[in-house]
């Protein structure tokens, strides 16, 4: 028996750090970059010209000469030091010139987070260079500086989040209480200044009007892009650039001088605005308004998806009874042969609903007179009553304004070169006043929706209209004709009435709950049967 091969000892390869070594701080040609960092909610304590005095002093102090002064001003403690617009220069290998110490007034200034704390220490101890934190005492060069960082670092972190955590509890209070509490609001509101102070969101009458114009392009069929280009044609202001005009005018700068954005209109965020909820809980659209946006703007990109954008005197008008969705038209094309061989075509119209199992297609000859009839029936004689949204009356924007008005012109009291330019100063102050507590006296009216009445009867509004014209008519105002032919050859019809109907057509109410037992659809079965408003019959109260 052969003896054993011998046992190969394996070798271990030496693992080595890929950390680079750290290089040993000298004092020779030293060079300061002192750094100052303010963020958006600071104090006197923590202003630019408090920290660049502190380094200044030190850099005095021991006769370190200072390449540079660098800010970030309005930069989060968050935010990694490399990553910041005015120090992330520095901090790289190839810096605009040469140095030695990063000097601050405190560390909270530099880094609010233990790992980017430790990562910049690492930093400069591999290039040789150190980082001073004048109010904490500390010196990178030393021993005791990692130890040190570590702990502090850790405390501004905490500090941190407490300030987010004291910050987002006063949000949310002033929220509880239907105050504003200072965030990004919605397209169509703006701030208003409380007399007892604190302020509140109403209705910002610029973006109404905006959104106004462009509900009525929505429902009359426009596209996204379209209305982005027409926005674009108005130099219309895009959301974020009206806050800054806002907060421009909190502030009581004039809104001209504001430097807006270089940002124009999206589809999307044109699509979210139409479209956010808040609109109608604020009174700017009614709900049955805003579903026909969304409404148009599905059809629009079904139309589109189905190679045909063209739209007919009663697209957008008919819907289904059941899903009430909108219907889609359709055009058939028949040709036949006569017995003595001739040819003869033909052109149907059909309207049916785009779910195949809500009933079957509709001649488009026979139910559009019957749906214009009927609406001439029913409405003819009915006043026509736009509707406006009116603001808050409380004025305390206009409060605030004079306020700050009075405030500027009593400044100039003490300046004032003799008893005469005194008294004139006065006199405009009391006359202010006088003005501020005529604001006050006023009644406070909430606002809201209002149907303000017209001299035309529908019948006098749609007279001489194009069918085009008609249809965007009714669509505006919210009407919708719902029909459907079943397949054993019965159907149904109505006129759908508008969210609403019982403010803007208040003439209407007491016939329809007469006549109707169908919520808020006028069936046309036997109309012309029934006795209509404006006959004799409904005026005094007879059926």
């Amino acid at each position: 028996m052969s003896a054993p091969a011998p046992r190969k000892r394996r070798r271990f390869k030496r693992q080595e750090s890929s950390r680079r070594p750290a290089i040993p701080f000298t004092s020779d040609g030293d060079a300061a970059v002192a750094y100052t960092r303010q963020s958006v909610y600071s104090d006197e304590s923590t202003s630019s010209s408090v920290q660049k005095h502190e380094t200044h002093r030190w850099a005095n102090a021991y006769g370190v000469p200072i390449v540079a002064y660098v800010e970030d001003l309005s930069v989060s403690g968050d935010v990694e030091p490399t990553q910041r617009a005015g120090l992330k220069q520095w901090l790289s290998d190839a810096p605009p010139k040469p140095w030695k110490t990063l000097v601050v007034s405190k560390l909270d200034r530099l880094v609010r987070n233990v790992m980017d704390a430790l990562h910049l220490l690492n930093w400069v101890r591999e290039r040789g260079k150190r980082l001073v934190c004048i109010a904490e005492g500390i010196d990178s060069s030393n021993s005791m500086s990692e130890f040190l960082i570590t702990i502090i670092a850790a405390f501004a972190r905490m500090e941190r989040e407490r300030m987010k955590e004291r910050f987002r509890d006063a949000k949310a209070k002033l929220r509880e209480q239907g105050r504003w509490a200072g965030e990004v609001h919605s397209y169509g509101v703006m701030p208003f200044e409380l007399p007892a102070g604190g302020w509140v969101l109403g209705i910002d009458q610029y973006a109404v009007k905006i959104l106004h114009s462009l509900s009525k392009l929505a429902r009359s069929g426009k596209g996204l892009t379209e209305m982005c280009e027409w926005l674009e044609e108005n130099q219309v202001l895009t959301p974020r650039n009206r806050q800054l005009q806002l907060s421009a005018e909190r502030r009581g700068a004039d809104p001209a001088t504001v430097e807006l954005k270089d940002a124009k209109w999206s589809t999307t965020s044109l699509r979210s605005t139409l479209l956010n909820p808040e609109l109608v809980e604020l009174g700017i659209f009614e709900p049955a308004e805003q579903a026909e946006i969304f409404a148009r703007l599905e059809e629009k990109a079904a139309r589109k998806t189905r190679g045909s954008n063209q739209p007919y005197p009663f697209s957008g008008i008919f819907v289904c009874p059941d899903c009430l969705e909108p219907m889609w038209h359709h055009l058939s094309h028949v040709d036949r042969t006569r017995k003595d061989g001739s040819l003869v075509s033909a052109d149907y119209r059909y309207w049916h609903c785009g779910i195949g199992r809500h009933g079957t297609k509709i001649r488009a000859d026979v139910i559009e007179p019957l749906a214009e009839q009927a609406f001439y029936k029913i409405f003819s004689m009915v006043p026509v009553r736009e509707r406006i949204v009116l603001p808050p009356t409380s004025h305390a924007n206009e409060i605030a304004k004079l306020e700050r008005e009075y405030a500027k012109i009593m400044a100039g009291v003490a300046r004032a070169n003799s008893a005469e330019d005194r008294r004139r100063i006065m006199e405009d102050g009391n006359r202010i006043l006088s003005d501020i507590d005529t604001l006050r006296s006023l009644p406070v009216d909430p606002g809201g929706v209002q149907w303000v009445p017209t001299n035309r009867t529908w019948q006098e509004e749609l007279e001489g209209m194009s069918p085009e014209d008609r249809r965007l008519r009714w669509l505006e105002l919210g009407f919708a004709f719902a029909v459907q032919k079943r397949k054993d050859g019965t159907w149904t019809a109505g006129w759908r009435l508008p969210d609403g109907w019982r403010d803007a057509m208040p003439e209407l109410a007491q016939w329809h709950d007469r006549i109707s037992d169908s919520g808020e659809t006028v069936e046309i079965k036997d109309l012309l049967d029934w006795p209509t408003p404006e006959s004799p019959g409904a005026a005094d109260g007879k059926s």
